[in-house]
């Protein structure tokens, strides 16, 4: 984080700066997808499976 905080006051991102000079807010959220539009669309990446699988957080070796 030090790293990434010390980048950023030498490089600060732009896109950030302008918003910030424009007066632009962020969006509102989007509400969540209906649960009948499956878990592909909730959880593109698959994560919410996987921690599923794991709930004590620890995989254990077979």
């Amino acid at each position: 984080m030090r790293r990434l905080y010390r980048y950023w006051s030498a490089h600060p991102p732009v896109h950030e700066l302008v918003a910030a000079f424009m007066g632009v807010k962020a969006q509102a959220e989007l509400p969540p997808p209906a649960a009948s539009a499956g878990a592909e669309v909730d959880d593109p990446s698959g994560i919410g499976a996987m921690i599923l699988r794991f709930p004590d957080g620890q995989v254990k070796a077979q």
